[in-house]
């Protein structure tokens, strides 16, 4: 345990909201000297080479301050400085990533569907969000860190404090899970040429 850390055994967290909430800098200053580097070496692993994780820290410490009014002290500010960082590092990813697909479909664009196409795929999408909403808690969480927010196994391990192959372990069943629920749909042997394409394309990224 650091000294840094060991102040804040020392200092309950119900002391610093009460002076944050008073508008005490020293409050604040206590909470950035003994969190800040391991909040930032925390952003490092999410964001890899992908981000800044200092001004991502020095961001989250500014929101912190900016809603100190309404902190509640029956929490943890620890926890919820992890959280902050957290979400703002998958805010990053996902504006990075964004970002990549737009300059990706600029340079290839796909070819124009069909309006029939546009029917079936909303069809297929809203049976799969239905499929994943009833997996179970934790197997819906991974799933959708890896899949709806493009993190690897490694960044959600990091993210939800776990091993890489507890990731890959819930991955490999809610994949189980899904095609089993969409089974039905997928196995349909009198769909169009263009929607068996579309089928197979949706497995296909089930299966990656």
């Amino acid at each position: 345990m650091s000294e840094g850390d060991a102040g804040v055994s020392r200092t309950p967290d119900v002391d610093l909201v009460h002076g944050l909430r008073i508008d005490d800098p020293k409050a604040l200053k206590e909470l950035i000297d003994t969190l800040w580097s391991t909040l930032v070496a925390f952003a490092h692993r999410i964001l890899g080479g992908a981000g800044d994780p200092e001004g991502t820290v020095q961001m989250t410490f500014a929101r912190l301050w900016a809603r100190r009014r309404d902190l509640d002290d029956t929490g943890s500010l620890r926890s919820l400085l992890y959280t902050m960082v957290r979400n703002a590092c998958l805010d990053e990813l996902r504006r990075q990533r964004r970002q990549d697909r737009i300059l990706a479909e600029d340079l290839h664009p796909p070819p124009p569907k069909t309006p029939y196409e546009d029917v079936q795929g909303a069809e297929l999408h809203r049976l799969a969000a239905a499929a994943v909403a009833r997996l179970p808690n934790r197997r819906r969480e991974v799933f959708r860190l890896v899949r709806e927010e493009n993190l690897s196994y490694k960044e959600v391990a990091q993210v939800l404090n776990l091993s890489t192959q507890t990731v890959a372990n819930h991955m490999s069943l809610a994949m189980a899970d899904l095609r089993t629920s969409l089974r039905p749909y997928l196995s349909q042997e009198h769909d169009s040429p263009a929607r068996e394409h579309e089928l197979h394309s949706h497995q296909e990224e089930m299966d990656a």
